[in-house]
C-alpha cells in the first residue's frame, strides 16, 4: 500500500553547498553555445529541493541558480504534453497506469510522491507551464529524447511550438541518441541544437565526426567516459562539452578540471 503522508519538502542547500562548493554560473542568453563558462544543469529539475519533473523542481532550479534543467516529455491520451520520466506513473505518483492511456485530468487527480514514497501536494505538470517557468528564471532546457515519440512529426512540432511560444527554444538542446530519429529531427529543425550519448574514451573521433554534421551540436557524455585528453580533443573540434552523472565530490572535481559547458547533476547545487 502506498503511503499517504503529506510531506513538507525542505531544501538541503547548506549541506550540498558545503560538500561541493560553488559552480560558475554563466549569464543566460540565447547564444549559450558561444559561452565558455560552466553551468550546472539540474537533472529532472532541482531534485535537492522537490520531486523530479515537477513544476516545483523547475522553480527551485531557477531559485537556486542552475543554468539548465533536463526534462522528460510525454503525451497524454487527450493530446496534452506533460513531464514524466517513466512510461507509467506508478513510481512517482499515487496512481498507476501508462501516461499515454490517461487524460491530463486523470493524471492530475493523483499526487506526486518523492523518492521515498512520501506523498506531496504536487501534481504532474504540463510542458507549457514548465517552459513558462523556465523562461521566467532564464533556464535553458535539455530535452531528453529517449522519452516520447520523437519520430512523430506532430509530437515534435507541438513541442517545438510550445518551446518557441515560451521563448526557450533557442536556449535549448535535444538529446537524440537514435541516429535515424536525430537526422530526421535535424531535417525538420536544422537550427536546433542536437546531441547524443557519446563515449569519449572509446569513440571520441567518430562522435566528433557525427556531431560536426549538424549546424548546432554539443558533445554529451557521462563523466565516467571522458578524461582531460579527450576533453581537449572535443574542445579542439570547436564543440562544447556536456557531462552528466556528476553526483559526487570526486566526479564534480573531475568535471571542473575539464571545463565543460554543462555539468548535469542530481545533487550538486550552485
Amino acid at each position: 500500500m502506498k503511503k499517504r503522508r503529506i510531506l513538507s519538502l525542505a531544501i538541503p542547500m547548506m549541506f550540498a553547498a558545503s560538500v561541493y562548493g560553488n559552480a560558475v554560473i554563466a549569464a543566460p542568453n540565447d547564444h549559450w553555445l558561444r559561452s565558455n563558462k560552466t553551468e550546472l544543469s539540474a537533472h529532472r529539475g532541482a531534485q535537492v529541493a522537490a520531486p523530479e519533473n515537477t513544476l516545483e523542481a523547475i522553480t527551485q532550479a531557477g531559485v537556486l541558480g542552475y543554468g539548465f534543467v533536463e526534462i522528460d516529455v510525454q503525451k497524454t491520451k487527450d493530446g496534452q504534453y506533460v513531464l514524466m520520466h517513466d512510461k507509467t506513473i506508478d513510481r512517482t505518483t499515487t496512481g498507476t497506469g501508462m501516461v499515454e492511456d490517461l487524460t491530463l485530468e486523470e493524471l492530475q487527480a493523483f499526487s506526486i510522491e518523492d523518492h521515498e514514497g512520501n506523498v506531496t501536494s504536487y501534481k504532474v505538470p504540463t510542458l507549457e507551464e514548465v517552459l513558462e517557468e523556465a523562461h521566467k528564471y532564464k533556464l535553458g532546457i535539455n530535452f531528453d529524447g529517449s522519452k516520447g515519440n520523437w519520430d512523430d512529426k506532430e509530437f515534435v512540432d507541438d513541442i517545438m511550438n510550445e518551446a518557441e511560444e515560451a521563448k526557450v527554444l533557442h536556449h535549448s538542446f535535444f538529446v537524440l541518441s537514435n541516429k535515424t530519429i536525430r537526422d530526421q529531427f535535424n531535417s525538420w529543425y536544422p537550427e536546433a541544437t542536437v546531441t547524443f550519448l557519446g563515449n569519449a574514451l572509446k569513440n571520441v573521433e567518430a562522435d566528433i565526426k557525427e556531431l560536426k554534421k549538424y549546424k548546432n551540436a554539443i558533445y554529451t557524455t557521462s563523466i565516467d567516459n571522458v578524461d582531460e585528453y579527450t576533453a581537449k580533443k572535443i574542445k579542439k573540434a570547436k564543440l562544447k562539452l556536456h557531462v552528466y552523472k556528476v553526483n559526487t565530490p570526486e566526479t564534480f572535481k573531475k568535471a571542473k578540471k575539464i571545463h565543460p559547458r554543462l555539468i548535469e547533476t542530481d545533487v550538486i547545487v550552485p
